[in-house]
């Protein structure tokens, strides 16, 4: 009797021996080609196997990341819908303007990688303009106007409008850049850059790496001020003597699922996310590409979005960009 009791009771099991029972879906809630997609698929034949089902990786970029956030958001928290994050990326598009959901409320399942924010060229200028300084000077003299970005509130955004109005920032970059032309991820950006649309534009190393090892484009430095793995010849920054800006250069690579999803199903999957980081096709990658890999559990990923919130409100970002987008 006990038994049949069990089976009538919808949540009986839901913290013990949960495993998946149908194929799953990876949300990416940005274009391919940017970082967040360049990790799922670094990942994706790892977890395949860890998962033991099939895993469709769904692309819904639009909202800084929330059009995807918001698709995982109304997805059924069975355990067979997870999507990746870009942190903070996503976090002052909803401070900017209410989605309808909180993303605090998604429940983290890991931490799977790093990135950083580079500046990337048009091959064009190769051997002209190599360091931040160049750039600058590029768009100071007017010969430049444009830079790609990400739409209002990503770390683009932030970045650009640290360097030509933010207090403490402005006085040390003096960025004159006249237009910044938006982008929905670094993979439009990259193809951008490369096309001449934008004479350069900033995207994550995982993102920019693909096109840069096909040409067309260079990175010449990064934002994050211990430097980049993918690319360690470039410098940051802050070795050319500009005020750091940590706080938004790095993004943190998460794995999320909808809210209310079983305690017992958070630790299956992120113990088999954790197999799949350990497997040595994911740090054969790794290694092929330079993108940074560990795993963090399911605490560290819900801290890396409650952190990112907390820095953005003590800073006053919002004020930030409705002032100057």
């Amino acid at each position: 009797m006990a038994g049949c009791l069990q089976d009538d009771d919808p949540d009986a099991g839901d913290d013990e021996d949960w495993e998946p029972s149908e194929s799953m879906r990876y949300i990416v809630p940005y274009d391919e080609g940017g970082g967040t997609d360049v990790y799922a698929r670094g990942i994706i034949e790892s977890l395949t196997d860890a998962m033991d089902e099939d895993i469709q990786v769904d692309n819904v970029p639009g909202g800084g990341g929330l059009n995807g956030f918001g698709e995982l958001y109304g997805s059924e928290p069975d355990g067979h819908t997870i999507a990746g994050s870009a942190t903070p990326l996503e976090v002052p598009p909803q401070m900017l303007d209410d989605p309808g959901f909180d993303q605090r409320d998604l429940e983290g399942i890991a931490n799977i990688g790093r990135s950083t924010w580079c500046l990337i060229v048009n091959e064009e200028y190769e051997g002209e303009v190599e360091t931040f300084d160049d750039v600058r000077e590029m768009h100071n003299s007017g010969e430049w106007d444009s830079i790609g970005i990400q739409e209002p509130g990503s770390p683009q955004d932030i970045m650009t409008l640290l360097a030509k109005h933010g207090e403490g920032y402005a006085e040390e970059y003096d960025w004159q850049w006249e237009e910044r032309v938006q982008y929905t991820g670094t993979g439009p950006i990259a193809e951008a850059v490369t096309a001449g649309e934008v004479p350069c534009g900033i995207g994550t190393d995982a993102g920019t790496e693909p096109d840069v090892s096909a040409g067309g484009v260079y990175p010449v430095c990064t934002f994050w001020s211990e430097g980049t793995e993918v690319y360690p010849d470039i410098p940051s920054v802050t070795d050319e003597g500009y005020p750091e800006m940590d706080f938004i250069a790095g993004v943190t690579r998460g794995l999320y699922a909808p809210p209310d999803t079983p305690d017992g199903v958070i630790q299956e999957l992120t113990e088999r996310v954790e197999e799949a980081t350990q497997d040595e096709r994911y740090e054969e990658w790794s290694e092929e590409t330079g993108n940074p890999i560990f795993y963090e559990g399911p605490e560290d990923a819900n801290a890396a979005i409650d952190d990112a919130f907390e820095e953005m409100e003590e800073l006053e970002i919002v004020d930030l960009i409705e002032e100057h987008s």
